[in-house]
């Protein structure tokens, strides 16, 4: 789908390569506030040494988002009709990579009015998710820039299995009997996690769907549980 992101000629300051190159920072960028949020949320880091750089580092992802759709409004009146779908692709999947600084600043929240750190085996499953979700999203900037299908079809399948753990730890919780303070902090940690893995899922979609079906991956994540096992 974003094979026209890698083949402009225009020069690196001024053409595509410059809003490749800012969409690619967004996500390094979502990576690290998720990380340094889900860190300061799971004990591992004094809020007041983070802050700071937290909310910065998520005010240039919202800096970034609109410089690059002023951009692309430039871009698709330059070249037209014709590359209009693809503007409409980047468009989408920079509010995706926005969306990721915005959840993590919700997961920063929960460290502040959490009435302690997490612990027990809702300490070991975040821990466990929030590594797997930040691999994802470092896979899915290494796959965005080679515009590697099969490979996106692979993330994609793992976000969506990330994104069912985050469900089923929720269907616990409720179904146990949330009783206290802990256990709502504990919900809403798994949904945000849920979301960031999401908004990384659908930035991979734009990799291997068409306009019309960005987003909608069900058949990928179907195609990829029905794919036999490898022989042990």
């Amino acid at each position: 789908m974003l094979d026209w992101f890698k083949s402009g000629q225009e020069s690196e300051s001024t053409g595509l390569q410059k809003m490749r190159s800012e969409f690619g920072q967004m996500l390094d960028a979502g990576r690290h506030v998720f990380d340094t949020a889900s860190n300061a949320f799971l004990g591992g880091t004094d809020l007041e040494v983070i802050r700071k750089d937290l909310f910065a580092t998520d005010k240039r992802i919202n800096k970034a988002e609109r410089q690059i759709r002023r951009e692309l409004v430039v871009h698709a009146s330059i070249h037209g009709a014709s590359e209009f779908p693809a503007c409409l692709v980047l468009m989408s999947i920079v509010k995706d990579a926005e969306r990721i600084g915005d959840y993590a600043k919700n997961v920063f929240d929960l460290a502040e009015l959490a009435p302690s750190p997490p612990q027990g085996k809702n300490l070991e499953r975040l821990v466990e998710l929030k590594d797997e979700i930040s691999q994802i999203m470092a896979n899915c900037r290494e796959v965005f820039d080679a515009d590697e299908e099969e490979q996106a079809k692979e993330l994609i399948c793992e976000a969506d299995r990330v994104e069912n753990r985050c469900d089923d730890e929720v269907r616990k919780l409720i179904q146990d009997g949330a009783q206290d303070k802990m256990d709502t902090t504990y919900i809403l940690a798994y949904r945000y996690f849920k979301r960031v893995a999401s908004h990384v899922r659908n930035v991979a979609s734009s990799i291997v769907q068409p306009l019309h079906k960005l987003d909608f991956t069900s058949k990928i994540v179907k195609q990829g549980q029905e794919e036999p096992k490898p022989e042990e």
